[in-house]
């Protein structure tokens, strides 16, 4: 997955990048810094969190696994 289709899929469930990174364990602007970079393709997403994005964004785990 790229950064663009995480951003639409984030978009699509209605959330801010900031909500989405409170959903998984972030806390602040920090966490804002974090979806940003990974919508940017400036960090890969980590593989950690591909289950609970997955629940959270109502989409199959497989959209996350290149």
């Amino acid at each position: 997955m790229d950064g663009k289709q995480l951003q639409e899929l984030r978009k699509k469930a209605g959330l801010s990048q900031r909500a989405l990174a409170e959903k998984l364990g972030y806390t602040g602007r920090g966490g804002e810094c974090t979806i940003q970079n990974w919508e940017y393709g400036k960090q890969p997403i980590p593989m950690k969190h591909f289950r609970k994005l997955a629940e959270i964004l109502d989409v199959p785990i497989e959209t996350f696994i290149p």
